[in-house]
């Protein structure tokens, strides 16, 4: 039986699905497709798009059209998902490194692998007038998909950090700077980052990478976007928000230890400072499209591999007729990512940082054409162009930070991702 997903206008593609034997998620980074984008939660369930059937660009809040005259052959298999790379901020001039990635946006892939637990789609989305053609298709990718390479397997090369010359002396004194603005009444807080880079000593697999930041964080959402040459990939522990139905969730994740240093968080001032100030212009954010807000709780800690952050949860009803767009754009960025107020704080981050933030820091997203989605902060992550990788990172800095302390921060952040890059040795 054919379930039109939107009916409205005339049929102008046709997406029918086949179930398939699981494989690796991140083994199917190796096809080629250009743009590739994954999806990848805690508990067994991805989502690896391949090639566009349909693009919505970045600023858009209305995703209807990702889904007009959509027809879908195959309703008792998973719905077809858009994914997305958003930018950090809209209309940034990309340097050397994001050129390629960016302008981004959100994209109905041509080919999606689904998988849930221990069952898994592979979804073919074509113009309606190649819709004879589907089955064929599907029969013949499902057989090639059997005998894909393991390129998840791959061992990942040695890496060797590169010298970041004053760099390091020069965001020690952004931070000072940031602090002297925040005594002056200017701004309550604001998140500065940087960069640090390492070379391999031959060009690792993308596939692998992810797959070791799986095996390393495996409590993360895990994300990947390639387009060209260039893959932006990562494992991020922050939700910007997930939809449900009409039931919205997201979280506070701000202050940030070492993993045996967790439990200095809760007798921090600095720090519960910082995430207070992140819980509240959440809420703030909330409350014009939501209804039946939790309220406030103290936060608890949140442990990762090798790092921990206070954390506070929030849940709300969304109002009817707001879109998972709309959603994502009223709370990015938060606070945890840009500071407070959020103009004030950008415009400095902007003066302060020597490099355009490109998708570091943006949100990914998964969109089902019923409205619901799943939005992660593109954190904890690099971007991979042949044997060089560039990790960003940031700290957020409020009255009473250190530039020195601060400075390590990024790096601990850093080294989670290193640190799974070096787990294949």
């Amino acid at each position: 039986m054919n379930a039109a997903v939107l009916t409205d206008c005339a049929l102008q593609l046709c997406s029918a699905a086949v179930e398939v034997a699981p494989l690796p998620p991140e083994r199917l980074l190796a096809l080629t497709a250009d743009p590739a984008a994954a999806f990848i939660a805690p508990g067994g369930e991805a989502w690896v798009g391949l090639g566009v059937a349909r693009w919505l660009p970045a600023g858009s809040a209305d995703a209807s059209t990702l889904w007009a005259g959509l027809l879908d052959e195959s309703p008792e298999a998973p719905a077809p998902v858009a994914l997305g790379a958003l930018p950090y901020r809209l209309g940034e001039q990309p340097d050397a490194l994001w050129t390629g990635l960016v302008p981004a946006g959100v994209m109905l892939p041509q080919r999606l692998y689904v998988q849930r637990g221990a069952r898994a789609w592979w979804r073919l989305t074509l113009p309606v007038d190649h819709a004879p053609a589907l089955a064929t298709r599907l029969a013949r990718e499902e057989a090639a998909l059997a005998v894909l390479a393991h390129a998840e397997s791959q061992p990942l090369p040695a890496l060797h950090a590169l010298g970041e010359g004053g760099a390091p002396a020069h965001y020690a004194q952004a931070v000072a700077q940031a602090v002297a603005r925040i005594r002056a009444g200017e701004l309550v807080k604001v998140v500065l980052a940087r960069r640090a880079a390492v070379s391999f000593d031959s060009a690792p697999q993308p596939a692998a990478l992810l797959a070791s930041l799986g095996a390393r964080h495996a409590d993360c959402v895990r994300y990947a976007w390639r387009r060209g040459h260039k893959t932006w990939l990562g494992a991020t522990p922050e939700t910007l928000v997930r939809l449900d139905g009409r039931t919205l969730r997201t979280q506070a994740l701000a202050g940030t230890r070492t993993s045996e240093l967790a439990a200095e968080l809760l007798d921090s001032t600095k720090d519960r400072h910082e995430h207070a100030i992140v819980v509240e212009a959440l809420r703030s954010a909330l409350a014009p499209l939501t209804e039946g807000l939790s309220p406030p709780c103290a936060p608890v800690i949140r442990r990762l591999r090798g790092l921990a952050h206070l954390h506070t949860p929030l849940e709300a009803t969304l109002r009817s007729g707001v879109d998972f767009l709309r959603l994502v754009q009223a709370l990015h960025p938060t606070p945890a990512v840009c500071g407070l107020p959020r103009e004030r704080a950008d415009a400095l981050l902007t003066a302060l940082e020597p490099e355009p933030r490109g998708l570091y820091a943006g949100p990914f997203l998964r969109l089902s054409p019923y409205g619901e989605g799943h939005a992660v902060v593109s954190l904890r992550g690099a971007v991979i162009e042949g044997r060089m990788a560039v990790l960003p990172a940031g700290a957020g800095i409020v009255e009473g930070s250190d530039g020195e302390a601060e400075l390590a921060e990024t790096q601990v952040k850093q080294r989670s991702v290193l640190d799974a890059f070096e787990g294949g040795r």
